[in-house]
């Protein structure tokens, strides 16, 4: 089982990428403390680094040149893992030895398993077409609130975000429905009921763009606040969902379920 081993300071983002890493077959061990990645990396002698560059006490590159000087372990590859994507950022990255830069924002987490399967020359494994869902795992019952009345439907095709937003609008009273792709997503919104619906941009059938042109020209759904949550943060994107009639876009990334919970609730105004 090969050893992934992942530099990362946001909580939110640590626990995506690893259970995507261990459902990818990946032993997976994470660091957020750049004093202590050398000392790991000596110790557990991973096949792979994924190295976050903005760490509060050392960044990437800092990282890079420790890691660079130590005989035991400066072959093993270190792809830096970041939404620094300037092309100074990506010659200084590779000039102090990186294997690779890749940007946060242009991966799912299932797109950055298959990546680093391909790096390390795992065969890939074809994914099943992805079967709808209707239903997003309870949250905590300590956590969850009573119903405040209103629904909100998640057309997001990755699980690890339909259940960390869906848990989290649970906790805060909101009856939740998901559904994996665009097509499926519409039918359920036709059903009626919904307060909000949160939208990914990139799924299978339909993508973001073509789900927000039929939400709002169907009239059962056209007054429906739509929250894009998309890994793209490039402007003509974020301008073309909002000029279709999105009510807000975030990058999934840069957003936390808390964050995400309070834009519904003043959304519906709750």
């Amino acid at each position: 089982m090969s050893k992934v081993f992942i530099v990362e300071d946001d909580p939110m983002l640590v626990e995506i990428y690893e259970k995507k890493m261990m459902d990818a077959g990946f032993e997976v061990k994470v660091c957020s403390n750049g004093m202590a990645v050398k000392d790991e990396m000596l110790a557990w002698k991973p096949d792979l680094v994924l190295l976050d560059v903005v760490l509060p006490d050392m960044d990437g590159f800092e990282i890079l040149e420790v890691i660079k000087k130590e005989e035991d372990i400066k072959n093993i590859p270190v792809y830096v893992f970041s939404n620094l994507s300037a092309r100074e950022d990506i010659e200084r990255a590779t000039g102090l030895g990186a294997a690779g830069f890749l940007t946060k924002s242009n991966f799912t987490p299932s797109q950055l398993a298959e990546e680093i399967k391909k790096i390390l020359g795992h065969e890939a494994v074809a994914s099943p077409s992805p079967e709808p869902v209707s239903e997003v795992p309870e949250a905590a019952p300590e956590a969850k609130a009573e119903s405040n009345g209103h629904k909100v439907l998640i057309i997001e095709d990755e699980d690890v975000f339909i259940e960390m937003f869906g848990a989290k609008l649970k906790q805060e009273g909101f009856e939740v429905v998901a559904a994996k792709n665009g097509k499926w997503g519409l039918k359920e919104a036709e059903k009626g009921g919904f307060d909000c619906i949160l939208l990914d941009m990139m799924m299978p059938a339909m993508n973001g763009f073509e789900a927000i042109q039929e939400l709002r020209a169907n009239e059962n759904t056209k007054d429906i606040p739509i929250i894009i949550l998309s890994n793209s943060a490039l402007d003509s994107e974020v301008q073309k969902a909002l000029s279709l009639g999105a009510n807000a876009y975030h990058i999934k990334t840069q957003v936390t379920p808390g964050e995400v919970a309070e834009e519904v609730k003043e959304l519906v105004k709750i």
